[in-house]
């Protein structure tokens, strides 16, 4: 059995993936940021929160990445983003920088590439997402056209830690790349969407978290 059929197989732990639920797209880009990089490797509910307190703050209405940069301004910056959020984890346990400052330099590089929408998101743009400290490899961009409706994965801790349940090694041993391409076959093999089985993966391992 090789290791597409491994994954296919763990998959089954995920239940029907006639009963599978899929996030539904995030029209307000501002928020799709948030949640893209704050969602990387956290349980759903931590980042539902964030996205609860950010829109009491900001309100519902839908608003572009500027203007995000922009609302983090008026708070007082990335430090007082995360107090009003009430969230101050970092993008990594050693040297990493707090989510809220890596979320108000993407909203920001991405109002001065003129994004308003996911159709900005081009490769150019992904080029400049990804030199924003922990986000290199690129997981959290994943995760925003995840987001934004796109079929894709993300090759977060919590695909890794699946991938390598069902293989039979380690999480550290799994690289984002392999998990990421794993988990496209495997959906292809299963028949659904990319999408659909990174966000079952994702609820299964947040639960088990």
């Amino acid at each position: 059995m090789n290791a597409v059929d491994r994954v296919v197989a763990h998959a089954a732990v995920l239940g029907d993936p006639a009963g599978w639920a899929v996030a539904g797209v995030q029209e307000n880009l501002a928020v799709a940021v948030i949640e893209a990089v704050w969602g990387i490797g956290v349980r759903a509910g931590g980042v539902a929160n964030v996205i609860a307190r950010y829109e009491a703050l900001r309100g519902e209405r839908p608003h572009t990445p500027a203007e995000l940069a922009a609302f983090v301004e008026t708070l007082g910056g990335p430090e007082a983003f995360a107090d009003a959020v009430r969230n101050r984890q970092r993008t990594s346990t050693r040297n990493g920088i707090l989510k809220a400052e890596a979320v108000y330099l993407e909203a920001r590089m991405l109002g001065e590439e003129g994004v308003v929408d996911a159709s900005g998101l081009s490769d150019a743009v992904r080029a400049r997402w990804i030199t924003v400290p922990g986000q290199k490899s690129g997981t959290s961009w994943d995760a925003l056209l995840i987001a934004t409706g796109h079929d894709t994965v993300k090759a977060d801790r919590m695909l890794r830690r699946f991938v390598a349940v069902a293989t039979g090694t380690t999480e550290a041993r799994v690289s984002a790349a392999r998990a990421h391409t794993l988990v496209v076959d495997a959906a292809a093999r299963l028949g659904v969407s990319a999408r659909a089985l990174d966000y079952a993966i994702w609820r299964h391992e947040s639960r088990a978290a």
